[in-house]
């Protein structure tokens, strides 16, 4: 009999991936299967290894009906089979994530499970709403509470009349209106601050405010199928003074990064990009005997990229050559002379092969390949970007084919390929280089 594997109930967070614990990200590399909540964010889920089986499970939102299991029955099986099982879910288990039926349903069933906690939607949507749960001589308590039914905790707190504390509800949209009588009839102050929060910490993230009496009415209109939340308190009438995320320039935008230029990267996510890193690169270094002997015959080698660089460099550490016992003379262009001495190896910058040289390449039909590139598609749905960093052909004719360039996006890419493809059908096109950069932000 197979013994069972261990299952993980782990935190996600609110959205942004950025906000994922030190021990969330390692599980993801760690384990067999993910099974994930639906409203886990494609930025969160783009994070798991090619390969790695991905199960959506669970619902999306409040469905008005009771749940009969408790741990979602394909992570039973999924455990019982002996497979290490990260169950991924949105916020933190343990506040108003099922956990205790989880929890119990995998005791009764032999399988070992380790909770790892995730911040919370309200702590991320508070914090990216630019106000605090708690502040100074504005609210010394927070009551977070289930809003998608009647609930005593609400009536509760609301007979505390003149509490100076905060209130938040999780689920809790769809009734506000109704909610929000019952507070005011139970003492709570009609002028009340109220801030509804959408799609909290993700590029999606939009939130409106209104006073208690009047946010009912308003709420009609915001909801669009995004997850809300509700925050109630006078901490609400700080966001415009410490909007902090509002002030970054790419707040709001989602890039889909398919293995682009890394420091660009990195730098539209400090300025306020969300990434999805999708569809995923795979990289290997190869060779037919053919392809080896012309190789190793060759006396001189040069390389006309950064990519033709590493390739030599990758195929011959699988192949144990040692680069001191390397017998050809290396040539390159700027960017594979540059690459190569991060390497801590030297060779002669040459914009153009000599006659007798062998031209090592990016691309197959330009000469000698050593790289073989393999895209991966992601196994859970993208949505059209407006900011796109590719680097690979293959990468953007998939963009192509699947229809994840909005009209007007912004495409970066160093390769002249690709850029060459995407001016000919209208993008517009900058390179992943320092001026791109400058662009971006």
């Amino acid at each position: 009999m197979t013994k069972p594997g261990k299952v993980y109930l782990v935190g996600a967070g609110p959205g942004d991936p950025g906000l994922l614990t030190r021990r969330a990200h390692e599980l993801m590399g760690l384990c067999d299967v993910v099974c994930y909540d639906l409203l886990i964010d494609a930025a969160v889920l783009s994070l798991v290894p090619a390969g790695t089986t991905m199960i959506p499970v669970g619902y999306r939102g409040y469905c008005g009906t009771s749940i009969e299991y408790g741990m979602h029955p394909e992570v039973v099986e999924q455990a019982m089979a002996g497979r290490s099982v990260l169950r991924l879910k949105a916020g933190d288990p343990f506040i108003f994530g099922r956990a205790t039926e989880e929890c119990r349903c995998l005791q009764h069933h032999g399988i070992d499970y380790e909770v790892v906690p995730g911040i919370s939607s309200a702590l991320g949507a508070a914090a990216y709403a630019g106000f605090p749960l708690t502040s100074n001589g504005m609210a010394s308590d927070v009551t977070f509470a289930s809003g998608h039914r009647a609930s005593t905790t609400i009536g509760n707190w609301a007979a505390m009349g003149q509490s100076s504390g905060t209130l938040v509800l999780y689920m809790g949209a769809k009734k506000l209106a109704q909610h929000a009588r019952e507070l005011i009839e139970r003492g709570r102050d009609p002028c009340t601050p109220v801030a509804v929060i959408s799609a909290a910490t993700s590029h999606k993230q939009r939130m409106i405010t209104a006073e208690l009496n009047e946010i009912g009415e308003r709420i009609a209109d915001f909801g669009n199928g995004d997850p809300m939340l509700v925050v109630m308190g006078q901490v609400v009438s700080l966001s415009e003074e410490l909007d902090w995320r509002g002030a970054l320039p790419l707040s709001g935008v989602q890039v889909l990064d398919c293995g682009g230029d890394t420091a660009l990267v990195d730098s539209l996510r400090h300025q306020g990009a969300v990434v999805v890193q999708a569809p995923q690169i795979e990289l290997s270094y190869t060779l037919d005997d053919a392809g080896w002997q012309r190789l190793l015959a060759a006396r001189e080698l040069w390389l006309d990229s950064r990519e033709a660089a590493e390739s030599l460099y990758h195929l011959c550490l699988e192949q144990q050559l040692d680069c001191r016992h390397w017998h050809w003379r290396l040539s390159g262009t700027e960017q594979a002379c540059a690459w190569m001495a991060q390497q801590g190896l030297f060779i002669k910058q040459m914009e153009k092969p000599a006659s007798e040289a062998l031209s090592i390449t990016k691309y197959a039909s330009e000469g000698l390949c050593l790289r073989k590139v393999r895209l991966i598609e992601p196994v859970y749905p993208l949505v059209q970007a407006s900011t796109v960093t590719v680097e690979e052909e293959k990468a953007f004719h998939y963009l192509v084919e699947h229809d994840l360039l909005s009209a007007d996006a912004l495409v970066f890419s160093g390769c002249y390929r690709v850029r060459a493809e995407e001016q000919r059908l209208g993008f517009r096109v900058n390179e992943s280089a320092p001026q791109a950069r400058r662009v971006a932000a």
